[in-house]
């Protein structure tokens, strides 16, 4: 079952191979189409499914995910557990990334345990700045859940987290500081991420 899911998962999976700058300013030679996860919403209830069981020994009340893909798996997996669903929204206030759950729902968090979902996770911005906004207003992380892992920065921030990690699947790709990437060394240009083009 779990080879089933990691093969469909890598199946509907849109993969660029070049040379990218991730939200968090990592450069990395891979690029992933997020959106076509999506496109079969039967497909994702079950994925949903599969996450939810391997969370719910954890304790989490509320399900918590980065817009977009993020909350909608987050909802899915919410559902299926039976929990309360939050988002946290993306905002770019002078040049830095912040996430921000509305403040209605914010209200809630207070000393309650909260599992957080995330489409995929690459050097893991969208899932940490999410984590702080958590904090923010005093929730207690329950744990960290995905379809897709790339590279160890799940893992790093799990354990520094001191929570479990659930992912469906794990893909490889190289990710660098700007100063130490070697595509830039190589005189490699810049792309454009496949989704985003003009």
């Amino acid at each position: 079952m779990a080879d089933g899911i990691e093969q469909a998962l890598r199946q509907a999976v849109s993969a660029t191979r070049g040379h990218f700058r991730y939200e968090s300013g990592h450069h990395g030679d891979l690029w992933l189409d997020l959106d076509s996860l999506f496109l079969d919403a039967a497909r994702m209830r079950g994925w949903a499914a599969a996450l939810a069981g391997q969370a719910a020994g954890l304790g989490a009340e509320i399900v918590c995910g980065p817009l977009t893909g993020g909350a909608f798996l987050a909802q899915f997996v919410a559902a299926e557990l039976g929990l309360g669903f939050i988002h946290a929204e993306r905002h770019v206030a002078d040049g830095a990334v912040q996430y921000r759950i509305p403040a209605p729902l914010a209200a809630t968090l207070a000393g309650r345990r909260v599992l957080v979902v995330d489409d995929a996770i690459n050097a893991g911005s969208a899932v940490n700045l999410t984590l702080a906004e958590l904090r923010r207003h005093g929730a207690v992380l329950a744990g960290i859940a995905c379809l897709l892992t790339l590279g160890e920065a799940a893992g790093r921030v799990a354990a520094a987290e001191g929570v479990a990690l659930l992912a469906l699947a794990a893909l490889e790709r190289g990710m660098w500081r700007p100063e130490d990437c070697p595509l830039c060394a190589a005189g490699t240009l810049l792309a454009t991420p496949p989704m985003i083009a003009p």
